[in-house]
């Protein structure tokens, strides 16, 4: 788990283990960005709410997304999740990967320097070089 902004940490799928992690760091909220039967042995989002709620998180919120089916409006709903959630929140799929990306195209849209996104989250080990090109059409649609 890594805090890729000052409200927000990215993360990997969650198992059991992992989630006692999630409490240790006070996680109010938990967005989940990977789509159920994604791979084979991958926890379904319904076993993971159970999980989460027995360790006390607040809130948890089902967004699925794939690198292929990021809309604007799937945008919209990450930041409006992010926004008017408990904090901290933290968002997972498989990798970390889509969940910064959604992150960090919403950054895009409000003006922030792709270099800087590309920065951020390699400093929190995901790599977003190649979806630069998704962040700068986002930066450029400001």
């Amino acid at each position: 788990m890594e805090r890729i902004a000052d409200y927000l940490y990215i993360s990997k799928q969650l198992d059991q283990r992992y989630i006692r992690r999630v409490a240790q760091y006070e996680i109010k909220t938990v967005i989940c960005n990977r789509p159920d039967g994604e791979e084979p042995g991958q926890p379904d989002f319904e076993t993971v709410r159970q999980w989460l709620a027995d360790a006390g998180v607040e809130k948890v919120i089902y967004l699925p997304a794939t690198m292929d089916n990021i809309t604007d409006e799937m945008l919209a709903e990450f930041q409006t999740a992010v926004a008017k959630s408990p904090a901290p929140v933290l968002a997972y799929c498989r990798s970390g990967t889509r969940s910064a990306l959604l992150w960090a195209l919403n950054q895009a849209k409000r003006g922030v320097e792709v270099n800087s996104l590309i920065k951020a989250a390699e400093l929190a080990n995901i790599n977003l070089t190649p979806v630069r090109d998704k962040l700068e059409a986002a930066y450029k649609r400001r």
